[in-house]
């Protein structure tokens, strides 16, 4: 009985779902290093969780910013609604006073106005000297050819004052003696004539200036500019002689060689070019068919010899025409164009140098109007325009006459375009 006992034990089958210990400790560490790297893959930073917690994140972030543009895009809707113009929404860089303009001519707006600043100038920083004194477009906003100058021309550039004009008012417009209406463009004889548009101007059939004549190429091109631009630039100061300290009344040796090589300067305290011919005699014809030659030594050619359109400079010069002196003075005083100027334009007393001696240019600021210097006495100024079938036109009266008889519009119609004296100068403007 117990030797079959023995036997059963002995050949009892072993059991094919046993594991050994060894076994099962390999397969307890497995799970373990399996558990922890799927615990590190769900809750460490680089994890399941984390990953899901910082695209949240960014998600909560980027919802933000979305509200906070919506927020900025509206508020810039509100402002243009209620007429604020904020200048991060002009594509254009903002022009800053003192910063000379490169590569093309720039638009150049304050709260008064536009104004279109040339190549090679910059919109001039406000008055040091008086505080009070700022350069906007409505005061009469200055350039200048040297960056960093300021309305006291502490940099010495040439400074030229912006003139807005409405087309449909760029004409001639009869000036005042003795504060009463000239008649020098109504008499039925010898009107002051300067050429004008031509034939083919831009507006066909609107007329630009009373009494004018078929243009020249130049008063085709200063027209057709001021009516593109809305405005032109006249010089801040009479024309002066670079280096000269003093002016003189009595001989020339204020005269320069006037061929164009010496330039003129629109500077402040300088000499002023005095003992200048406008250019050639009554018996010749210049170009726009009135007296003089504009091609001869004089006013002219001096002015012209100043600017030339280029690359780098973005205005062309000539000497002033009559159309641009009674633009500036209708822009001082807008009851000119009416016939109903006060003041300035009608009689100039004390704003005007009529105290017998002649000056510097620039050599008081009473007689200073919207920023340019001496349209009122001191010298006469040559301009385009002309009188009669022998003389050119002057204008502003001189050092030595009177500011009610002869003020800033006063029209000096007898002066030979071969005339050169101590009280007759010139004044440049410019076109763009």
């Amino acid at each position: 009985m117990q030797k079959n006992i023995k036997a059963s034990i002995k050949y009892m089958p072993k059991s094919k779902n046993g594991i050994t210990l060894i076994a099962l400790v390999v397969t307890i560490v497995v799970l373990l290093i399996l558990a922890g790297v799927t615990i590190n893959l769900l809750f460490s930073d680089t994890g399941l969780f984390g990953k899901a917690q910082e695209a949240e994140n960014a998600w909560r972030n980027g919802e933000q910013s979305d509200i906070n543009a919506i927020q900025e895009l509206s508020n810039q809707v509100n402002d243009i609604l209620n007429g604020i113009y904020d200048e991060e929404l002009d594509d254009t860089p903002t022009l800053a006073k003192g910063e000379l303009v490169t590569g093309s001519n720039a638009t150049y707006t304050d709260e008064t106005g536009t104004a279109i600043i040339p190549v090679g100038f910059c919109v001039v920083k406000d008055s040091v000297e008086n505080p009070s004194d700022t350069n906007t477009v409505a005061s009469g906003l200055v350039i200048s050819d040297v960056a960093q100058d300021d309305l006291d021309n502490s940099m010495h550039g040439n400074q030229f004052v912006w003139i807005p004009v409405n087309y449909d008012d760029f004409h001639l417009i009869e000036g005042y003696s003795n504060e009463t209406l000239q008649t020098r463009l109504t008499q039925a004889s010898n009107p002051s004539r300067e050429a004008g548009a031509s034939l083919t101007e831009i507006l066909p059939g609107k007329p630009n200036t009373a009494n004018s004549v078929l243009g020249t190429a130049e008063s085709v091109a200063m027209y057709t500019s001021v009516q593109i631009n809305g405005g032109f630039y006249i010089a801040r100061f009479e024309a002066g002689i670079a280096g000269t300290t003093a002016s003189t009344t009595t001989n020339d040796t204020n005269k320069q060689t006037q061929d164009g090589t010496v330039r003129p300067v629109s500077q402040k305290g300088v000499g002023v070019w005095n003992y200048i011919p406008w250019g050639g005699t009554s018996s010749n014809t210049a170009s726009d068919r009135l007296p003089g030659d504009d091609n001869a030594d004089g006013a002219v050619k001096v002015a012209r010899s100043m600017y030339t359109k280029s690359s780098t400079c973005g205005v062309t010069s000539t000497l002033c025409y009559g159309v641009q002196w009674d633009a500036t003075l209708n822009f001082i005083d807008s009851g000119y164009l009416t016939g109903n100027a006060s003041g300035f334009v009608k009689n100039s007393t004390e704003m005007g140098n009529y105290s017998g001696t002649i000056a510097v240019t620039g050599s008081d600021t009473a007689y200073q109007q919207k920023h340019v210097y001496d349209l009122a006495g001191n010298v006469y100024e040559w301009t385009m325009e002309a009188y009669n079938t022998d003389s050119r036109v002057g204008r502003g009266g001189s050092y030595y006459s009177a500011g009610s008889g002869s003020p800033a519009s006063y029209r000096n119609g007898d002066l030979t375009p071969d005339g050169s004296n101590h009280f007759i100068g010139l004044r440049v403007a410019l076109y763009l």
